[in-house]
């Protein structure tokens, strides 16, 4: 029993209003599986709002298309910026595109989606988790997704979550690369961008429409705030740096969802800690990386950071496609807080570590996806 933690997870709820209660229990009784095969969300981004430049290539986007949609072109993969002469671009080290589930699993889907399997339930159970993740909010939720060590899947994670998040929601929603080092967030979501966070700060833009000029967008409608300019570190990121920015930002967008660096101790990731609304925490899916995090989560504990272990979610990532741990022992170490330990499967379309296709990630990381960020933002909506 760790110093601090609750007991069990009701007493999460003891002192949360009515909305953030239900929340929690829609969040408890979805089934992740039928929520998988239907889209991420129905609603476009605005119309106001420019979309994406098209690149050279297409991909399929079929099921981001809300029902009784016409058909048209699938949305191009955005690109902020050329790829400098000379530089390979990320998908031209892969030997090809794969997707995240095999052939056959993904033709005994076809087959049971075409037969009308629980198409009723389907819905509803999509419903819910549109009420939750649209649920309006009285200020800018931060989601800050952090991790013990590097080469945990955070990044990946921050990425699919606000992914999720911009799918559902009908307002904004940015992703913020505040890694101090070289993040890889934009090129995991498939974005380059000029200009930097730094460059943002520096500038002060007074609308909207300025502010944009300094972020890249996805296919998804996620909205991206690079800490490096065109993948090139100029100035190591501070926390009044990040706070100015946030603050910034937090005029235009419903939610933040911020990747952190590595660790705990640097100033820059408490800072970040002590004004998240939600945190979630990523390790490897072994009984190791269990250990690790639950080690961070007393440091958390003792070090005035409590109240945030209620509202945490620990995103438990699988790299291999042979699990050789004890899922079941790893988790329960994790979850005697009461803390909700959603297991990211392995995905052979996220292994390649190239920017994210939407369509081509496969059905159980999808649904976990959305899992991670519902149980993040009905913690983060009443706080």
């Amino acid at each position: 029993q760790m110093s601090g933690w609750p007991d069990q997870a009701h007493e999460q709820q003891e002192d949360a209003g009515p909305n953030q209660a239900s929340a929690w229990e829609l969040a408890s009784q979805t089934h992740w599986g039928l929520v998988a095969k239907t889209p991420w969300g129905t609603e476009p981004p605005p119309e106001d709002e420019a979309q994406p430049p098209p690149e050279a290539w297409d991909r399929s986007e079929d099921w981001r298309r809300g029902p009784g949609a016409p058909a048209g072109p699938a949305p191009a993969h955005p690109a902020q910026g050329r790829q400098p002469p000379g530089r390979p671009a990320p998908q031209d080290l892969v030997r090809r595109s794969v997707h995240g589930d095999p052939l056959m699993r993904r033709v005994s889907r076809g087959v049971r989606k075409a037969m009308g399997t629980a198409a009723a339930d389907e819905i509803r159970k999509t419903a819910d988790v549109e009420r939750v993740l649209n649920r309006p909010v009285p200020s800018c939720r931060h989601i800050a997704v952090t991790s013990i060590r590097g080469g945990a899947g955070k990044t990946t994670i921050a990425g699919l979550t606000g992914t999720a998040l911009a799918q559902y929601r009908k307002d904004r929603v940015l992703a913020v690369d505040a890694d101090s080092g070289l993040g890889s967030l934009p090129l995991r979501l498939g974005v380059r961008t000029e200009r930097s966070l730094h460059d943002l700060a520096g500038a002060r833009p007074r609308s909207f429409e300025e502010t944009a000029s300094f972020l890249g967008r996805t296919a998804d409608g996620l909205w991206v705030l690079s800490g490096t300019s065109d993948g090139q570190i100029t100035h190591e990121l501070d926390l009044a740096t990040f706070k100015t920015v946030a603050g910034e930002m937090s005029r235009y967008f419903a939610a933040l969802v911020i990747d952190c660096g590595a660790g705990l101790l640097p100033e820059l990731q408490r800072g970040i800690l002590a004004d998240a609304h939600a945190q979630v925490m990523v390790t490897p899916g072994t009984v190791d990386g269990a250990l690790s995090a639950r080690g961070a989560l007393e440091w958390q504990a003792r070090n005035g950071y409590q109240h945030l272990l209620t509202r945490t979610v620990i995103a438990f990532v699988t790299h291999t496609p042979h699990v050789d741990a004890d899922l079941t022992r790893a988790a329960q170490l994790l979850s005697g807080g009461g803390m909700p330990v959603v297991h990211m499967p392995y995905d052979r379309h996220l292994a390649t570590g190239t920017a994210v296709e939407s369509a081509r990630i496969g059905q159980e990381t999808r649904a976990a996806a959305i899992r991670v960020a519902l149980e993040a933002f009905a913690r983060a909506i009443d706080v």
